[in-house]
């Protein structure tokens, strides 16, 4: 039996940490790829204010078109984008800049069938603490395609993450790994793979 009041693993840390960098984007366009691309400071501050003058602009845009569906995904990109730059700059904000990115992710699939919309919003989902949504969210994404690589990618990380089903995560990676082992995702798929299975005998 698990003692759920022992200290986290050393091992466990390490894997949230990587876990957490390597969340892909679908759509929106500012995404953490590994621990090498975590950007400086300075380019931090510089990405965030100018997804912020983005946000500011789409705005605009959006309350003289409100009908606009392209401007509403652009807009939750933008929040989405904003977000993930705001972890580092900003971290009290980041959580609300997801929950806007998914208000207008939902405004868009609410018109139409969107996967890479709907993997992304499961992702600020899950960013954002709404785990419901997130699972709901990927489980949808990987119905309508089940071979998507970014949902399967994030999908995992939700899984290791919030439910330490390390099982299914494997099992979810290990899929998108074979369907594409020279594909965006690989190497990382390739790291953290090994990793969850030594979370996994940890459980038993």
């Amino acid at each position: 039996m698990i003692n759920k009041n022992k200290k986290k693993p050393i091992k466990a840390i390490v894997l949230t940490i990587l876990l957490t960098i390597c969340l892909v984007g679908a759509g929106a366009e500012y995404f953490f790829g590994g621990t090498s691309s975590i950007p400086s400071s300075s380019s931090s501050n510089s990405d965030y204010n100018s997804f912020k003058n983005q946000v500011n602009a789409l705005n605009k845009q959006v309350k003289s078109n409100p009908n606009d569906i392209s401007l509403q995904q652009d807009l939750g990109n933008a929040y989405y984008d904003l977000a993930a730059v705001a972890q580092t700059v900003a971290p009290t904000e980041a959580r609300e800049d997801y929950m806007l990115a998914i208000k207008y992710y939902q405004n868009v699939l609410n018109t139409k069938q969107d996967i890479n919309v709907l993997t992304d919003m499961a992702t600020a989902a899950f960013f954002s603490g709404q785990n419901d949504l997130a699972e709901k969210s990927f489980k949808e994404a990987l119905t309508q395609k089940p071979d998507f690589q970014q949902a399967m990618f994030n999908y995992g990380v939700f899984l290791s993450e919030v439910k330490q089903d390390y099982s299914t995560a494997i099992r979810v990676w290990q899929t998108a790994l074979d369907k594409e082992p020279n594909g965006a995702n690989a190497d990382r798929l390739r790291q953290l793979i090994p990793q969850a299975k030594e979370m996994q005998a940890t459980q038993q």
